[in-house]
């Protein structure tokens, strides 16, 4: 029996190299376990038995004052530092070997180990042991479930880490952040800006240093591919939703340009831009009041972007980011409940459009025959015998030609072209079926772990590949593809360049009215804006993410907002952080440990915090600009699989959606999670109800003309949720479903 003791050691007078170890003979030294242990690391060696020449057992517990290798003794040659020989009588009564387990799970605890390396007497071990056994949690025998187990120990952890923060309050702590909370506000005007400024610029070359290895190459690749996709999904459905004023030409260098700005000069360069789902169905909301109002949709945005720009400096100069903090879980549920939601509606519909204009018939049209050509041909075929065809054309209609012209369609378009709807639907949900499977893939036990790895990071490529292939490979059927012009040249540019008028575009003039109104959807996107950049801020800096050089709060919501502008005056959509792209590229930077015992879970130990990833990932996007011909081969229903793998994967850890399923799962069937067991079954669905409430007006207005005014509505659930909520429930039971960020 052993025991290997982890970690440095001060008295330990010669190093042992653990692949000298792994460089030598025998089957021991090559053993794959040898690979997860610590550098340094030593072993003790427990030995028990029973002999017939004594009477009463002897032990004895020796520290050599260096590590020893001792052959093949233990399972991987390993120094030894610990011997523990135990040897008596045979004894019904007492079972050697469970003493021999005992004492090594006592060498297993950190405490008794550090205790046993500086023992001087018997009795500084035993006084070890009893410190042991204070901590331990005895339970008696028993078929116990570890899930009932859980919520006890996680309280004993919590005890615990109590207790060595109010020892580390008596601590000076030179790692602490010297500029205080980056949330806090400091009273002085651009206080927190400055703050950021003097927090992050000085590790500017470290921020290119480190982004010099291996690991952040890989990265590269992988978030590219990430942020390419949606990228080319988002500008593709502009381009319908805008009338050909934004589309994917506009995302990708609109994108690439902003993104780049931002790694130079962010004061978070791990998140990453891009357009997002709430931007887009502003976007839209907002094109569809400028087509109300007679608005020139490309110039008002022009004025919208300045807007938003000197309504984020005026926040940044009062240290406003604070205020992300009354953004509850109760707020950001709902919002991600709704994009998610958006984005799956918005697939369903466009496959139903689909179906409208290439329905499932009995008989279609020769090709080349428009549907227009067949109700003329009814319409001749049923005519008075004194009236003729070509009276009928020259008195009413324009030539086809010139109607197909005025619309911009091709002739192909027109036709009702047969199995289009059924191969859209076997593109849309096949990429959606590909892309989870895969994701799902990468947890599995089929191949090996980098394998599963690699294919569940490039899930989505992958399914946009094959389902490509599918579609090149089916010539007898149409299905619309991807609008993307050639080069680096607007989607529409007959009618827009790359520098947009605030005056008015060729086609309309913009009233100077509408410069002022300009406020109102600046103010509802600037709401969006600054929750999609802090929100995710926060959710980066979380302190189990061990992030050290500092982030950027006001920062960075001052260059997202001031992107605004550029956007409006270049044409690009307008973009903000992503939240799941930020998130998987910090992912991608983590080093987790490869010193853990098979079957532990790994630990962090750092994330490379650099610029480099994410300059070259945007710089990447904006090359793919270039690959005009290849994006055109895109049918527009692999975009829409797409869009409703976003919404579904982005359900994932909503916690509203795991209410909702409760609601109809029989008490005894609840998980053991905090929210459950510590709040009433009834309490927990009024709760549930009152989102679902929330999320049902914001769906309403989102589908109404009053959809540009849904931010105004996601901002009045802040005091909804402080001052109204608070009467319903107690502050415990809130405490547990909608807890204020920190």
């Amino acid at each position: 029996m052993q025991s290997n003791l982890g970690g440095h050691r001060a008295s330990i007078d010669k190093s042992y190299n653990l692949n000298s170890l792994l460089q030598g003979d025998g089957k021991n030294q090559t053993n794959i376990f040898l690979r997860k242990i610590l550098e340094n690391a030593e072993a003790c060696i427990v030995l028990v038995g029973t002999v017939d020449f004594l009477h009463r057992p002897i032990t004895a517990f020796v520290r050599l004052s260096q590590g020893r290798t001792l052959g093949h003794v233990t399972e991987v040659s390993l120094p030894i530092r610990f011997i523990f020989l135990l040897l008596g009588p045979k004894d019904p009564i007492v079972d050697y070997f469970e003493i021999g387990r005992a004492l090594s799970g006592l060498m297993s605890h950190p405490n008794f180990r550090e205790a046993a390396y500086i023992a001087d007497s018997r009795s500084d071990i035993l006084d070890a042991v009893l410190d042991y056994l204070d901590e331990a949690m005895v339970l008696p025998s028993g078929d116990w479930d570890k899930n009932t187990l859980l919520p006890v120990m996680e309280k004993a952890k919590l005890k615990a880490d109590k207790h060595k923060e109010d020892d580390a309050d008596h601590v000076d702590h030179p790692d602490i952040d010297p500029y205080g909370d980056p949330l806090k506000r400091t009273g002085r005007p651009f206080g927190g800006l400055v703050n950021d400024i003097r927090r992050r610029y000085p590790k500017y070359l470290s921020d290119i240093k480190d982004g010099l290895n291996i690991q952040c190459l890989a990265t590269i690749f992988f978030i590219y591919f990430t942020c390419l996709s949606p990228a080319i999904t988002f500008g593709g459905l502009l381009t319908e939703k805008t009338h050909r004023w934004l589309g994917v030409s506009e995302m990708l260098v609109g994108v690439s340009i902003i993104g780049l700005v931002f790694a130079i000069f962010s004061g978070q360069p791990l998140l990453i831009v891009g357009a997002t789902g709430p931007l887009l169905v502003f976007e839209e909301a907002l094109s569809e009041v400028c087509e109300l109002l007679d608005i020139d949709f490309i110039s008002f945005r022009v004025w919208i972007g300045f807007w938003v720009t000197l309504m984020t400096f005026l926040v940044v100069a009062v240290e406003g980011s604070f205020f992300i903090r009354y953004f509850t879980r109760f707020i950001q549920e709902i919002f991600a409940m709704l994009i998610s939601l958006i984005l799956i509606l918005e697939t369903l519909k466009k496959l139903v459009i689909i179906f409208i204009k290439h329905p499932l018939l009995d008989y279609y049209p020769p090709q080349g025959e428009t549907i227009l050509d067949r109700c003329l041909h009814y319409f001749y075929d049923h005519l008075p015998s004194n009236i003729t065809s070509d009276d009928i054309m020259k008195s009413t209609l324009s030539p086809i030609d010139e109607i197909e012209g005025e619309h911009h369609y091709t002739k192909e378009e027109l036709n009702f072209q047969p199995n289009t709807a059924l191969l859209s639907i076997i593109l849309c949900f096949g990429t959606f079926a590909i892309a989870w499977w895969l994701k799902g893939f990468k947890t599995g036990h089929m191949l090996g772990r980098r394998p599963r790895q690699i294919l569940g990071d490039f899930a989505m490529p992958i399914a946009i590949l094959l389902m490509v292939l599918v579609d090149f490979f089916i010539e007898d059927t149409y299905t619309e593809k991807l609008a993307v012009p050639d080069g680096i040249q607007p989607t529409a540019g007959y009618k827009r360049g790359w520098f947009i008028s605030p005056l008015g575009s060729s086609q309309k003039t913009l009233q100077v009215w509408a410069y002022f109104a300009a406020i109102i959807p600046a103010f509802l996107m600037f709401i969006l804006v600054f929750m999609e950049t802090e929100v995710t801020s926060m959710i980066l800096d979380q302190k189990d993410r061990k992030l050290s050089k500092g982030s950027g709060y006001h920062l960075d919501l001052l260059l997202v907002g001031s992107f605004a502008t550029l956007c409006g005056l270049c044409g690009f959509p307008f973009v903000c952080p992503a939240t799941l792209r930020s998130i998987s590229h910090i992912a991608g930077l983590s080093v987790f440990s490869q010193t853990h015992a098979p079957g532990e879970k790994a630990h962090l130990l750092e994330v490379k915090e650099q610029r480099l990833t994410a300059f070259c990932v945007h710089l990447l996007i904006g090359v793919s600009v270039l690959m005009g011909p290849l994006l055109r081969q895109i049918p527009i229903a692999v975009l829409f699989g797409v869009f409703f793998y976003m919404g579904v994967a982005s359900m994932h850890g909503i916690q509203l959606a795991e209410r909702l399923k409760l609601m109809f799962m029989p008490v005894k069937h609840h998980p053991n999670v905090g929210y459950v067991r510590k709040v009433r079954p009834w309490k927990m669905h009024v709760y549930t109800f009152i989102q679902v409430g929330c999320l049902t007006l914001l769906g309403v207005v989102k589908f109404t003309r009053a959809s540009l005014s849904f931010p105004l509505l996601l901002l009045l659930l802040v005091p909804f949720r402080l001052k109204l909520m608070p009467l319903i429930f107690s502050e415990k039971e809130l405490a547990h479903v909608s807890i204020l960020m920190h």
